[in-house]
């Protein structure tokens, strides 16, 4: 599907306009991605609309299209990846199988050391912050980063779990934990005890 002629400035300037919807799409989903950790919170999408710039007529059309996004990535693409491909000068989208997690049984009741909830606020921080959600490689010679993973992992299995290709992901239990980790070192108070969806978490002391 062509877009435009460099040729034409009417359609110049309509390569233009179009880059900026792109531009203002993208701001819109890192905004969204404002939500994590904050899924109690109300997001005011009027205020955001304001600030870049969106007209009101403009603003349940776009809501309507990340709402349709949403549905098809939950249902066409539940068991799928889209992935880019290029082949003889042209652009494909072409679809992976989501690799099955294999996980862990989650003990009611888990003791871990001062150590251990140090590691796994390193690893979460990591994950999240810098790796942006890709798992860690534990098949290849290793940083002293997987080497955490790899220690942290034998003794509590139920915080990872893997998609059976050597890549290592924080597991549900294992993102909650270090959550609340993160939360607790920022405002400087002690991690003793927590209950999270059931399981009993107490902090023992290293040794």
């Amino acid at each position: 599907m062509t877009l435009a002629s460099d040729t034409n400035n009417s359609t110049h300037y309509n390569k233009e306009q179009f880059r900026k919807i792109l531009r203002v799409l993208n701001q819109i989903v890192d905004y969204l991605g404002k939500f994590e950790d904050h899924y109690d919170k109300k997001f005011n999408f009027s205020k955001l609309a304001q600030l870049l710039n969106i007209p009101n007529s403009e603003v349940d059309k776009i809501i309507y299209l990340l709402l349709n996004f949403q549905e098809k990535f939950e249902n066409v693409f539940k068991k799928y990846q889209l992935q880019k491909y290029r082949a003889d000068n042209h652009v494909y989208l072409i679809t992976e199988k989501r690799h099955e997690y294999e996980t862990t049984a989650v003990p009611d009741t888990i003791e871990i050391s001062p150590s251990h909830i140090a590691l796994l606020n390193d690893i979460i921080y990591v994950f999240k912050h810098i790796k942006r959600g890709k798992g860690f490689d534990l098949v290849r010679n290793g940083s002293e980063l997987l080497g955490k993973v790899k220690k942290l992992k034998e003794i509590h299995p139920y915080l990872f779990e893997s998609n059976g290709t050597g890549m290592v992901y924080p597991s549900k239990l294992g993102l909650k934990l270090g959550e609340v980790i993160i939360s607790y070192n920022k405002s400087n108070k002690p991690l003793e005890k927590i209950t999270i969806d059931n399981h009993t978490i107490t902090v023992m002391r290293d040794g």
